[in-house]
């Protein structure tokens, strides 16, 4: 894996929190969808693969969130990309602040250590 994006996409012209959170969860389904592993945090959800397919999903996002009535939108991305190596994975970084942890709950194959 050798790229890991951290995506905060923001419906500028939801009109409440619920519509707010009804957009982002069609954006987060597109990712489920994917079949890139992804971990979805209170402020952006992180996914990790390849670095064409990570882009790729980065452009779907903003299209999914359309697609669900949002016509203005501002999309944050954080990109880690080694061309040559392997990026450090979700897991890595936090699975030692959730061990035990009945909620933390990776998706599509982040593992638990």
């Amino acid at each position: 894996m050798n790229c890991a994006i951290a995506i905060q996409y923001l419906p500028m012209d939801a009109t409440s929190d619920e519509e707010t959170c009804r957009i982002v969860d069609e954006v987060i389904a597109a990712i489920d969808a994917s079949g890139l592993d992804y971990y979805v945090g209170p402020f952006e959800t992180t996914i990790e693969g390849p670095y064409d397919q990570c882009i790729d999903l980065l452009r779907e996002c903003q299209l999914a969130g359309a697609k669900a009535g949002c016509a203005h939108a501002m999309t944050y991305a954080k990109i880690d990309f080694r061309p040559d190596g392997d990026v450090m994975s979700t897991e890595h970084k936090i699975g030692k602040y959730h061990e035990g942890d009945p909620e933390y709950a990776p998706k599509a194959g982040l593992e638990v250590a």
